[in-house]
């Protein structure tokens, strides 16, 4: 009996303790952040043309933080988008759309004109569930207002582990 309430402590503390020494070699993201902060306020974003833009600079913005008076980096991007409708099995009128966007991005250097780095973020939704035509239009605007915020959220996450690759 004192045999096994001892090797059940022996293993719990062992436990413990390969729990904190993981913990103490995992980085978080509230760390990346402040690391590439100083990176990406150096960021020219690109001018907002239509809403999809203006929802991707807003959450950029959001995600960054205040900009710096010299910008070292132009970041361009461009987003697509596919809408696939099919008809609901439940035999409603209503329509099911399948709309997935992608986000293809570059990071320039504005002195030396290098491209440091590029890429893409891609995500899908569906919407459309609502049987009135006026219902399933905002269902599909909203889907693609969400998408849009999606994509920029990648975007940010990729500049940060390109930013966290240059440091170390």
């Amino acid at each position: 009996m004192y045999a096994d309430k001892l090797k059940y402590l022996l293993n719990f503390f062992s436990l413990l303790f390969c729990a904190v020494l993981v913990a103490g070699c995992v980085q978080t993201m509230g760390s990346a952040s402040k690391k590439t902060a100083q990176y990406l306020q150096q960021t020219e974003l690109p001018a907002v043309t239509d809403r999809h833009s203006q929802l991707i600079h807003q959450t950029l913005v959001s995600l960054i933080g205040g900009a710096e008076a010299e910008m070292r980096y132009q970041l361009d991007y461009s987003l697509t988008q596919a809408t696939r409708t099919a008809l609901s099995s439940a035999g409603q009128e209503s329509q099911l759309n399948s709309t997935t966007m992608a986000v293809n991005f570059t990071l320039t250097d504005k002195q030396t004109g290098e491209i440091l780095t590029s890429g893409t973020a891609s995500a899908s939704a569906t919407s459309g569930t609502i049987n009135s035509l006026y219902g399933q239009a905002v269902s599909e605007r909203f889907a693609g207002e969400r998408l849009v915020k999606l994509l920029a959220e990648r975007m940010h996450q990729k500049l940060q582990l390109y930013f966290l690759s240059v440091e170390e």
